[in-house]
């Protein structure tokens, strides 16, 4: 079995977010609001660095982190830009990581980029690897698409002057007219023998970023969706074989009940907690939330910030203080996603049975014609 490094005690100086003035004299304030999971178009959001950072520093953010899916290629100009507006940007990654015959999503933070110093190498080699990864793939996805007759000229322009991954040929999917939506455009592409997601082992990963002084959360494990839940016993197999940091207790999609069971499973594991939207775009699917610092304050002590502590008797968190947490899905609610997938998967049916009836009209007619044809030729020549 590969030795995983311990995580480190403290964070290392390198992987102190942004070294602003005043990050450790002039403490963040408990309510200050904080987003530690934001993607842009580096990767499969569409908030460009600058468009990102006006949206944040109009929402007062004091401290944010750039998460996009296995790169880091907006890290750089995200916290140039947000440092002109007095916002401090740690540098992250969400990787897309193998475990247990399933895929986790891991936000790694405090890893910057442009390191160059031996410590960094294996981590900065594991943003390599996948990202050469999702290159093979993506062209591998192009070909296959245009071989199916069905052409993708636009995805050139979805991509830019960033790599082509398999996220930019989906979409061209899309907007070709292909197919409807992203999940059948990776349904397609899979029927046609592709791969649109490429992953590493998680150990290699956390190793790596452990060297580098990094910081290893589990991202949304409370969502359904995506890669899928995480439930207790998993991590506690998880942490078995691989020292992980944190949990991303405060997510999007979480009500207060699933905040509260998040950070007891990180408190009662000695674990981190995090906080982020997971935004990808204006209101796609949610706009950078303020978290307050409270929250996550031990993860931003580790990061290097300063964090005031909560008054005394005043719990760092509790149910009912985030005002923008979802609700508890209803009876009704429920109901009403049945009734709605019901409908879906109707239209579809309905969507379907027509394909096969022009199908068959279509077969049904070029058989008359031929018929006709036979006959018209057997009139011509006497009836031979």
């Amino acid at each position: 079995m590969t030795a995983v490094a311990d995580p480190p005690a403290t964070a290392v100086e390198p992987a102190v977010a942004v070294d602003l003035p005043g990050s450790r004299t002039n403490p963040l304030h408990p309510a200050d609001p904080v987003d530690l999971h934001l993607h842009t178009y580096a990767s499969d959001g569409a908030w460009s660095p600058a468009e990102l950072v006006d949206h944040l520093a109009e929402g007062g953010f004091k401290v944010v982190a750039v998460c996009d899916h296995d790169t880091q290629r907006s890290v750089l100009e995200v916290t140039r830009l947000a440092a002109e507006r007095g916002i401090r940007v740690i540098p992250g990654v969400e990787m897309t990581v193998g475990w247990n015959k399933r895929q986790l999503h891991l936000l790694v933070y405090g890893i910057a980029p442009d390191r160059t110093d031996q410590a960094a190498r294996a981590f900065l080699e594991c943003t390599r690897d996948i990202d050469r990864m999702l290159i093979e793939m993506a062209e591998d996805a192009r070909r296959r698409f245009e071989a199916d007759d069905k052409p993708i000229p636009d995805v050139h322009e979805l991509h830019g002057d960033r790599p082509m991954w398999p996220f930019h040929v989906l979409t061209a999917a899309i907007k070709a007219d292909h197919v409807k939506s992203l999940y059948h455009s990776a349904r397609h592409l899979e029927k046609l023998g592709g791969q649109f997601s490429a992953e590493l082992p998680i150990e290699r990963v956390v190793d790596a970023a452990h060297q580098a002084g990094g910081i290893c959360v589990i991202a949304h494990p409370g969502r359904v969706d995506a890669v899928g839940i995480l439930t207790e016993p998993d991590l506690d197999r998880l942490l078995a074989t691989v020292p992980i940091d944190g949990l991303e207790a405060h997510y999007r999609s979480y009500t207060d009940r699933q905040t509260e069971f998040y950070r007891a499973l990180a408190a009662n594991r000695s674990l981190l907690v995090s906080c982020g939207s997971d935004s990808h775009a204006p209101r796609q699917p949610v706009d950078p939330r303020p978290w307050r610092a409270a929250w996550c304050a031990d993860l931003l002590r580790r990061l290097g910030f300063a964090v005031t502590p909560a008054p005394s008797g005043v719990a760092a968190w509790a149910p009912g203080q985030d005002p923008m947490a979802a609700l508890p899905r209803t009876a009704t609610d429920v109901a009403a996603e049945a009734a709605r997938a019901a409908a879906e998967a109707a239209k579809a049916a309905a969507e379907a049975a027509q394909k096969a009836a022009e199908i068959a009209t279509a077969a049904a007619t070029s058989m008359m014609e031929a018929i006709k044809r036979f006959e018209e030729s057997r009139l011509r020549t006497g009836g031979e």
